[in-house]
């Protein structure tokens, strides 16, 4: 795992596959929330699809909590 970037209270970390391809995955530093389908714990969600460089998997993470966001607000 590389280091940790902060985005809306969550820590988002990226890993780097054998294949050359990226992986994120979030972490919520706030409340504990049910699991989901993207859920690995109740806190650690991986984030779907692999990416060509840390860069794109970083992006795709925010996505995926601003996202989460919307839906929360609707």
């Amino acid at each position: 795992m590389n280091d940790t970037l902060l985005y809306k209270a969550h820590r988002i970390h990226t890993s780097p596959l054998m294949s050359g391809l990226w992986v994120s995955m979030i972490v919520s530093i706030g409340r504990r929330k049910s699991i989901t389908k993207d859920s690995l714990t109740d806190t650690v969600t991986r984030i779907p699809s692999e990416h060509h460089s840390e860069a794109e998997a970083i992006q795709a993470a925010k996505r995926y909590i601003d996202d989460e966001d919307s839906h929360r607000q609707d």
